[in-house]
C-alpha cells in the first residue's frame, strides 16, 4: 500500500486524517436499524446466508454475514457498518489516487473530504447497501490502473486490477461501465503489453479468480435458506440470476416509472455534485488536460460511461413518483468516484490563480484555497447533518411492526413494492415477528421459483397457478382458492383489478381486508374497529420522512385509512365525522392533496 500511496510515508498522515473524519461522521449518523430500500432484504440475506435479489450479490452477502457476527449493536446496525467501513475506506483510496496524480497532500485531502460530505455519497454510506462496496472496489480499481500506468514495469498493479474488476463484478454489475476506461489504459500501454503477451493472460486468469464468489450462490441455494431468490438449482438458473433475466433490460420494471425524458436525469446527475465540487471538477479537468493529459482522457471516458451514458439508458421517468429519483441517485455514486481525483487538480488550478492575482507564494495560495474548500466542506456537513442522520430512523421497523400487529392471526398478507415488502420480510424471517401470518409478495409471484417456495414453506396455502399474471392467473383466483382464510392487503397490489367485481376493500387498521360483496359491515362497527386499531399505530412525524424515498410510501399507508374512512362517512352523509377523519389524514401527511381537497369540500 505504501507503493500505491506514492512512495511517500508522509502520505499516511493525510489518509489517516481524512478517513478518520469520514469514519466518525458516518459512524455517528449510520442507521441503527433497518431503513427503506433494499437494505432489509440485503441484511436478511446476509444474516441467514441466503441469496439476495438478482444478481445475487454474493460478495456483499458473505461480508455482510461476517459483520453480522460483531459482538455489539443490533443485527441491522452490524451489517450497516459494512457500508460505513467501505465508504470510509473509499475516501482513503480516493486520497491516494488524488495524491499520486497531483503530488499535493492538501489537494488530495480536499478531493477526499468534498466527496465524503457530498449529501448523496454520505447518505448512501449509512445503511446496508451494495453501492458502498462498489464504491470501494471501483476506487481501488482506478488507483491500481493509475499506479500501473505510471509504473508499467510493476505488473502486479495490472494483475491486481484484473482481479479487483472480477471481484467487483460479483458485487455490482455497473462496474462494467469502467471497462472502456480500463481498455483505454491498456491501449496507452499497448507496446509494453505486446512485448509481454503473457501478462494479459495472467490478468485474464486473475479476473476469473475474482469471479469466484459467485460459487457461493449455488452453495447457499442448496442449503435452502429462508431467503433464496431465484431458487438456483442448476447452472442455467445461476446464469439467469446473474443476468437479471427477471428484470429484463430495465432498471425498474414498475409500470409508469419508465419513458421519462433523459434531460431530467442528466440534470439530476450534474446537480448531485454540488456547486463547490462541481466547479473544482471543471477546473480540475482543464488542469489535468494541461498537466496530465492521459488522465484527463481516462477520467472523461470513465465519466461518460458511468454517468451520462448509464443515466441515459435507464429510461427512468423522474416525474413518475418522488421515489424515482431515490432509485436513480445511488447510481450516480460511481461517476462521483471517477471524478473525485479531478477535484485535487481543481484545487491546484485555483491556487495558481490566487498566486498570480495576489502577492501570495505558491504554498500560501494553496493553503488559502485548501482552507476555503475545507471550510466549505465543514459547512456542508453541518447544514446537512440533521437531514442525513439515520441514527434515529425507525420508520421501516415501526411500519412492519404495526402491520403485523394489525393482521389477524392466520391471515394471508399480500404486499407489493420493495419499500413495504422488505421490512416485513426482514422482521418475519430474521426476528420471527409475525410468523403466524403468511406473507405473499405479489410481484414475486411472477417467478415460478417463488411459487414453488411458497408451496414448500406454506403447504396450507393454496397457490392455484404456477406463475401469476394479472389477466388470467390473477388475485381473484388466488383469493377464491383460499376463501377459508382472511386475505389482507398492505398498501396496494398494483394493476390487478380482478377483485373489483366480486369483492370490496374493507379498511381494517393499516390493512385492506378483501371482503365478498355479499358480506356487509355496519358503519359504526367499521368506525369503532378502526379507532381501536389505528390508535395502536405509530405513524412517523411528517418532518422525519425523507420525501424522495420509500418512506413517503409508508407515510401514505398510515394516512390512507383515515382518508378512506372519511370518504365512507361522507358518502353516508356524516359530514362532521368525515371532516374529523380527513383532518386526521392530513395530520399524518400534510401533503395528502386528495384529503385536502375533500376536506375543503365537506367544510363547504
Amino acid at each position: 500500500m505504501s507503493i500505491l500511496a506514492g512512495d511517500n510515508s508522509k502520505t499516511w498522515i493525510g489518509v489517516i486524517a481524512v478517513t478518520a473524519i469520514a469514519g466518525v461522521l458516518y459512524f455517528l449518523t449510520a442507521a441503527r436499524d433497518i431503513v427503506v430500500g433494499d437494505s432489509p432484504e440485503l441484511i436478511m440475506a446476509a444474516v441467514t446466508l441466503g441469496v439476495a435479489h438478482a444478481p445475487g450479490y454474493p460478495l456483499f452477502t458473505m461480508l455482510g454475514h461476517l459483520f453480522s457476527l460483531l459482538p455489539f449493536g443490533s443485527i441491522p446496525f452490524r451489517v450497516n457498518l459494512l457500508s460505513v467501513v467501505c465508504d470510509t475506506l473509499t475516501i482513503g483510496v480516493v486520497y491516494f489516487s488524488a495524491f499520486r496524480l497531483t503530488r499535493s497532500q492538501l489537494a488530495a485531502a480536499v478531493a477526499a473530504l468534498l466527496l465524503a460530505v457530498n449529501p448523496i455519497f454520505w447518505e448512501w454510506s449509512l445503511a446496508a447497501e451494495v453501492f458502498p462496496l462498489n464504491n470501494l472496489l471501483a476506487a481501488v480499481l482506478i488507483l491500481l490502473l493509475v499506479a500501473w500506468h505510471q509504473h508499467p514495469e510493476r505488473s502486479a498493479f495490472l494483475i491486481a486490477a484484473f482481479f479487483v474488476a472480477g471481484l467487483a463484478l460479483t458485487n455490482h454489475q455497473t462496474i462494467v461501465l469502467l471497462g472502456p476506461a480500463f481498455c483505454f489504459i491498456l491501449w496507452r500501454r499497448r507496446l509494453f503489453l505486446l512485448a509481454r503477451p503473457s501478462l494479459l493472460a495472467i490478468g485474464a486468469a486473475a479476473f476469473v479468480v475474482g469471479l469466484s464468489p459467485y460459487l457461493y450462490v449455488p452453495w447457499a441455494a442448496a442449503h435452502h435458506p429462508v431467503h433464496n431468490w431465484g431458487d438456483v438449482s442448476s447452472f442455467h438458473d445461476l446464469l439467469r440470476l446473474i443476468a437479471r433475466r427477471s428484470y429484463g433490460s430495465k432498471l425498474v420494471t414498475t409500470p409508469g416509472y419508465t419513458g421519462g425524458p433523459p434531460w431530467d436525469r442528466l440534470a439530476a446527475l450534474f446537480v448531485s455534485f454540488g456547486p463547490v465540487a462541481g466547479l473544482l471538477t471543471v477546473l480540475g479537468a482543464i488542469q489535468a488536460f494541461r498537466r496530465t493529459r492521459w488522465y484527463f482522457w481516462f477520467s472523461l471516458v470513465a465519466f461518460v460511461f458511468t454517468g451520462p451514458f448509464f443515466v441515459w439508458i435507464t429510461d427512468l421517468n423522474l416525474s413518475a413518483a418522488p421515489s424515482a429519483l431515490f432509485v436513480l441517485q445511488r447510481f450516480f455514486l460511481l461517476s462521483h468516484i471517477v471524478l473525485a481525483p479531478l477535484i485535487g487538480f481543481g484545487v491546484l488550478a485555483l491556487a495558481q490563480f490566487v498566486a498570480r492575482s495576489t502577492s501570495a507564494t505558491a504554498l500560501g495560495a494553496l493553503c488559502i484555497v485548501a482552507a476555503a474548500c475545507l471550510v466549505a466542506a465543514a459547512i456542508m456537513a453541518a447544514t446537512n447533518y440533521r437531514r442525513i442522520d439515520q441514527s434515529q430512523n425507525l420508520i421501516a421497523r415501526r411500519f412492519a411492526q404495526d402491520v403485523f400487529n394489525t393482521t389477524p392471526p392466520g391471515s394471508v398478507l399480500l404486499v407489493n413494492g420493495d419499500g413495504l415488502a422488505f421490512p416485513l420480510m426482514y422482521l418475519q424471517q430474521v426476528e420471527h415477528i409475525g410468523n403466524e401470518t403468511t406473507l405473499v409478495v405479489v410481484p414475486l409471484l411472477l417467478g415460478d421459483w417463488y411459487v414453488r417456495q411458497l408451496r414448500e414453506q406454506h403447504p396450507e396455502l393454496v397457490v392455484p397457478f404456477d406463475r401469476y399474471d394479472p389477466q388470467s392467473n390473477n388475485m381473484k383466483i388466488f383469493v377464491e382458492a383460499n376463501s377459508s382464510r382472511t386475505i389482507a392487503i398492505a398498501g396496494a397490489i398494483g394493476n390487478d383489478h380482478s377483485l373489483d367485481l366480486d369483492f370490496w376493500p374493507y379498511q381494517q387498521g393499516l390493512l385492506i381486508k378483501v371482503m365478498p360483496k355479499s358480506q356487509d359491515v355496519p358503519l359504526d362497527t367499521l368506525l369503532a374497529q378502526n379507532e381501536q386499531l389505528l390508535s395502536r399505530c405509530h405513524p412517523p412525524a411528517p418532518g422525519s420522512v425523507r420525501a424522495n424515498t420509500f418512506e413517503a410510501d409508508i407515510l401514505n399507508v398510515y394516512a390512507y385509512p383515515a382518508f378512506t374512512i372519511a370518504a365512507t362517512c361522507e358518502r353516508a352523509g356524516l359530514k362532521a365525522e368525515a371532516q374529523t377523519w380527513y383532518e386526521r389524514a392530513l395530520a399524518i401527511n400534510p401533503q395528502f392533496s386528495q384529503a385536502r381537497q375533500a376536506l375543503a369540500r365537506v367544510e363547504h
